[in-house]
């Protein structure tokens, strides 16, 4: 916990340094501006310092400031926290009731892995260095550094916690407060959000626990107005209020401030921020009068000017919510406001232009970072580990552990620290250029990492392809990959299958009756499951986490995904193929089994081995189905019994009828292959297909549930769900299912 409250420390000191280069640049440039840019303009100057805040990640560029400041040069900004927490659905294993479940069922499902979501954002991470002290890091205990960080968070969290209470207390406050009923003002009030082009909905509430007109909240905003000025102020005054607070509304200025706020919390050391963010709203009050002022006609500016006067002789402190925005300000900021809407003319052409030229200029050179030299030379690439890697001062031996070498291509690996997951990696590309990372890599002699060379991105040229195992367990294999450019070894971006997968499978976990009820659907195939049991840690829905391995087949890149309902229950496994951008450009649902999909002539025959007699039958591939035959017929009469198997499902049918007899992948489903009743076949044909249209909430259409066999393993029911009638076919072994045309129509 506190190694990660100091990287963020680090990376906030970092931002803040750059914030503080921005916001001087936008002082100096709204004086030597500040009178031929236009207030819509000058508020905008701010935006880039909140994009500057909130965007720990830059794109390099040799325009930037920062290659001019020693602010984000080699000695860089990125730090690396390894993790070993394991997702499992959408919960973190930390978060599940791990009293009930067993350390060796873990240990067996989990082996030494990491998270791969962790890893994925380690492994994408630039190659940066990080200048310490060992004197300063040689030490476990506390030392100045931690005692910063301390405070640091110490003040962040108590900013936040008077926000948050603040803005509670006011919205408690004009909670209760009657909405405003008036006709006139209503339509005084609509007309105006009319030619203001508001379209989400606002409340009028009148309230007496405020003095000025406010406008609260974000997502149902609400514009109080105070009952005394509602009883002093004339028609054309209210629009004056109106138009103004209107424009916070199209601006959606609550949510920036919110955001702002959030933000100066986490800065809250830095003085020149708190001075931008004042600067920042009063440059937003008044380009919400120039906006206001745009729907005026110009012999009514002085009116709206009045209008402030009138509003400055009740007015008291301005409202401190960052959820609140007012129309008022500051007694000293209002004269400025006035001078403004005397002085005020439209946008011109050229206004904008010279409007737009500043901010590009301005986000060009300071929301980029310094020009690296490691991406030209790379073979000058240092890495150095974070503080917590850092404690460990012990000589390694700087030539490393060669892990794999193929075609000349070599790939050596030093420890950061004793037992520290992260390892220093050299890959070095036949002595004629080399680069370092920081990579999760261990030194295992029975599982080096593969090295292949492949055009994977499709541009003619072959990437260098590293594959390295991070973790093993009881028949499971976890690999993270790393896709070179062979002359300058930049490290392409290969999208992260554990992302879209948790964000494209849909699925549910329920437990109702002492059973266990999972549902899955991606991209129209379904899978359900039922366990007999609901003890243990379950997830929400099933998610990708840990339990990823890569293949490179021909040129393209492969994952395999395990997708898990607990800690110990990975009902599904997906397999997802790579196109030439390096994305995902399919991805295949099978069931959770054993033995991964789809099954290859040997799985099949290994799986058989013990049904099969010793003689008598022969093996072959008819179509996209694997087929036995038997040359013996039954009782010697008629023709040999015949029997396909279908390698995505694993379920052996009867060729001639299509009717499923046996599953090779689910060990504890029913054994068919036996049974020569038809009605006792039926039978057990209804026991495995309720499971499924229980969780699904299906009903038979008819009396019979089973319509008729496709001849792919598969049966077809017709079903009626919610109203909706509809044909599925169903793998009844493994719950594969997906709703299709009806065969007889």
């Amino acid at each position: 916990m506190l190694e990660a409250a100091y990287n963020l420390f680090v990376k906030i000191l970092s931002l803040s340094a750059m914030a503080s280069v921005l916001v001087l640049l936008i002082l100096v440039t709204r004086f030597l501006f500040k009178n031929r840019l236009k207030p819509t303009w000058t508020y905008l100057l701010w935006i880039p310092l909140i994009v500057r805040l909130a965007v720990p990640w830059t794109p390099e560029s040799a325009f930037s400031i920062f290659n001019l400041l020693p602010l984000e040069t080699e000695s860089a900004q990125t730090f690396y926290i390894p993790s070993v927490q394991t997702n499992v659905g959408d919960l973190p294993v930390s978060g599940m009731n791990t009293q009930e479940v067993d350390s060796t069922t873990v240990a067996e499902k989990t082996g030494t892995g990491t998270s791969k979501q962790a890893e994925k954002s380690e492994s994408m991470a630039p190659v940066t260095t990080e200048i310490y002290a060992p004197s300063e890091t040689s030490n476990a205990g506390w030392t100045s550094i931690h005692l910063l960080v301390l405070i640091w968070l110490s003040g962040a969290v108590v900013m936040i916690s008077l926000s948050v209470r603040e803005q509670l207390r006011f919205t408690a406050r004009v909670r209760g407060e009657p909405e405003i009923r008036s006709a006139d003002i209503l339509r005084l009030f609509e007309m105006c959000k009319r030619e203001m082009k508001v379209r989400r909905s606002v409340k009028l509430v009148e309230t007496k626990q405020i003095a000025v007109p406010t406008l609260l909240g974000v997502m149902r905003p609400k514009l109080l107005l105070p009952t005394a000025m509602l009883n002093t102020l004339e028609a054309n005054e209210l629009r004056h209020i109106f138009l103004h607070e209107l424009a916070h509304v199209k601006r959606r200025d609550i949510s920036l401030n919110l955001l702002t706020g959030l933000l100066l919390a986490l800065h809250w050391f830095n003085p020149l921020l708190w001075y931008a963010v004042s600067q920042m709203k009063r440059d937003q009050e008044v380009a919400c009068d120039a906006l206001a002022l745009k729907h005026l006609a110009s012999e009514h500016h002085k009116d709206y000017a009045r209008t402030l006067l009138k509003l400055l002789e009740t007015l008291t402190d301005p409202i401190r919510v960052a959820g609140a925005a007012g129309i008022s300000s500051s007694k000293k900021e209002m004269k400025r406001r006035i001078t403004m809407i005397t002085r005020h003319k439209k946008i011109t052409a050229q206004n904008t232009v010279l409007g737009l030229a500043v901010i590009m200029v301005l986000s060009g050179c300071t929301l980029t970072g310094a020009k690296l030299s490691s991406t030209s030379a790379p073979e000058k690439s240092v890495v150095i580990p974070s503080a917590s890697q850092a404690k460990d001062t012990t000589v390694i031996d700087p030539k490393g552990t060669l892990l794999a070498e193929k075609n000349g291509i070599t790939v050596t690996a030093k420890p950061t620290a004793e037992h520290a997951l992260l390892h220093e990696v050299t890959v070095d590309v036949r002595g004629e250029f080399n680069r370092t990372f920081l990579w999760n890599a261990g030194e295992d002699e029975t599982r080096p990492p593969s090295i292949e060379e492949a055009d994977l991105n499709g541009d003619g040229i072959k990437e260098i392809f590293i594959r390295i195992t991070t973790g093993t367990g009881t028949g499971l294999s976890m690999s993270e990959i790393h896709v070179l450019q062979p002359v300058t070894l930049e490290e392409l971006v290969v999208e992260d299958p554990v992302e879209t997968l948790n964000r494209r499978l849909k699925s549910s976990i329920t437990h109702r009756n002492n059973h266990t009820y999972v549902s899955a659907e991606l991209d129209g195939k379904h899978l359900t499951k039922v366990y007999d049991y609901t003890e243990g840690a379950w997830g929400e829905k099933i998610g990708f986490g840990a339990l990823v391995s890569y293949e490179l087949e021909g040129d393209r890149i492969v994952a395999r995904l395990a997708g898990a309902a607990s800690i110990s229950e990975f009902p599904l496994e997906v397999i997802v193929v790579y196109g030439k951008e390096l994305t995902i450009e399919s991805v295949q649902m099978y069931y959770g089994s054993f033995i991964s999909p789809p099954l290859s002539e040997q799985d099949i025959k290994s799986l058989l081995e013990k049904k099969l007699p010793a003689s008598g039958w022969t093996f072959g591939k008819k179509g996209d189905q694997y087929t036995i035959n038997f040359m013996d017929p039954p009782n010697g009469v008629g023709e040999g019994l015949s029997y396909k198997i279908n390698p995505l499902t694993g379920t052996v049918h009867d060729t001639t009828s299509g009717s499923p007899v046996r599953s090779l992948v689910n060990r504890e489903a029913i054994d068919l292959w036996d049974i020569s009743n038809g009605t006792e076949y039926k039978k057990e044909l209804y026991k495995l297909l309720h499971p499924i249209f229980d969780t699904e909430g299906f009903e038979p259409i008819d009396d019979d549930w089973i319509s008729g066999f496709i001849g792919d393993g598969y049966l077809f029911s017709n079903v009626r769900q919610g109203g909706r009638e509809f044909t599925i076919k169903v793998d009844v072994f493994t719950g594969q299912w997906e709703e299709i045309a009806d065969p007889y129509k």
